[in-house]
């Protein structure tokens, strides 16, 4: 019997085959951040940023303020089968301290696999892998008051009563002397009238296990649209923890015991009106770490666009911080910018922004040199200028 001759695929080749026939086309869906561009310092400094060197997160004001090149991108894979809804999402970043140095390398931020539509529980979203667990930030900062980020499991989205429920779990052992596990609740979209909003988050943490340290915090964030009936909106958070738990909800000092307790108000305000743009931040707070030293700390700023065309906007910033120690001075930062700015359209969020700056700052000497650059030592005022790209897609 004489076989007729055929062709033989490669098994890579014959694998990637059969599974395309066994499965359908999918959509890649790809969402990205960055920032980079050019800074120069009427110092003999390289570039410089102005930022207190203590007191609480979020009080560094970023326009024409970032000295860094960062950048995070983001692939993500959904398909559906037998009615549950499949997701696998993958982030990397690249962050660069300064202009022209090789920075940290490309590593993995994010990395989790989700899936909803069990029938257990089929409004809930399950998830396993590593997460930010972010939950609103304020863009002037560049900070999340609520940041549950980490390797851990949980769900959220289920519906209870008014609100949605999540709860997750968390594990660090990132340092073998130190581990952790983390507890986090929330409690979200409780609706307060028209256009408003109450959302619970809540967090125990352990850590430390020889000695045994626990912690337990709370936030509780209003979100409030169209205040006044307007393009008005705020947020007002409301935050406490103590032990081992850090004010964003995430692990704090691993090692800090029952006698650490921290407590933060925040007030944001984000407006459109026409042409006029922007954001405000009014902060409070009070920090007493495991050595017993309490810091208070303030900070008051705000960030307006005005477009004078289509794609021409004028965009400046002011803010003002300050912290002081227990038996220390008081530390205290001015930082205004001015950028003429280039953008796709007239609004606030409107990205990407290709913008020019001019950044100057002034501190007291209880601040010490805010930038870094030895050519700032025993100053109390800067100036800086250059371009930026921010590109969010």
């Amino acid at each position: 019997m004489r076989l007729k001759k055929t062709h033989l695929l490669a098994p890579a080749t014959l694998a990637a085959t059969l599974f395309a026939t066994a499965m359908p086309a999918l959509a890649l869906d790809y969402t990205g951040y960055f920032r980079a561009g050019p800074g120069f310092a009427t110092e003999s400094a390289p570039r410089a940023c102005y930022g207190l060197n203590g007191g609480s997160a979020g009080m560094k004001y970023r326009l024409g303020n970032e000295c860094d090149f960062y950048g995070e991108f983001q692939l993500s894979q959904g398909f559906k089968q037998d009615g549950i809804d499949y997701r696998a999402t993958l982030m990397l970043n690249q962050y660069t301290p300064a202009t022209d140095t090789n920075g940290t390398g490309v590593a993995i931020e994010q990395m989790w696999a989700e899936a909803k539509g069990f029938d257990v529980a089929p409004n809930a979203t399950f998830w396993i892998g590593k997460q930010r667990g972010r939950r609103g930030d304020v863009h002037i900062v560049d900070t999340f008051f609520v940041d549950m980020a980490g390797v851990g499991a949980g769900f959220n989205g289920q519906p209870a009563g008014p609100g949605k429920f999540g709860l997750a779990v968390y594990k660090t052992d990132k340092d073998a002397k130190q581990p952790g596990n983390r507890f986090n609740v929330e409690y979200v979209g409780v609706p307060t009238g028209a256009d408003g909003s109450l959302n619970f988050f809540a967090t125990a943490t352990k850590g430390d296990f020889a000695t045994g340290t626990n912690g337990f915090g709370f936030t509780v964030r209003h979100d409030q649209a169209k205040l006044f009936g307007t393009g008005l909106s705020n947020s007002f958070w409301v935050q406490y923890a103590q032990g081992s738990t850090a004010l964003n909800a995430n692990f704090g000092d691993l090692t800090a015991g029952s006698d650490a307790n921290s407590w933060r108000v925040v007030e944001t305000f984000n407006w459109q009106d026409g042409a006029l743009g922007g954001q405000a931040m009014a902060l409070l707070a009070r920090e007493k770490n495991g050595a017993g030293v309490t810091t208070d700390s303030a900070s008051i700023g705000g960030r307006i666009s005005y477009a004078f065309t289509q794609n021409f906007k004028l965009v400046t910033e002011l803010g003002f911080s300050q912290y002081k120690p227990d038996g220390g001075n008081t530390a205290q930062l001015t930082k205004l910018t001015i950028a003429p700015t280039l953008s796709i359209g007239p609004g606030f969020w409107s990205r990407p922004e290709f913008r020019l700056y001019v950044t100057t700052a002034q501190w007291n000497t209880a601040a010490g040199n805010v930038t870094g650059q030895s050519a700032f030592d025993n100053k109390t005022s800067g100036t800086s200028y250059g371009a930026q790209v921010e590109w969010w897609f």
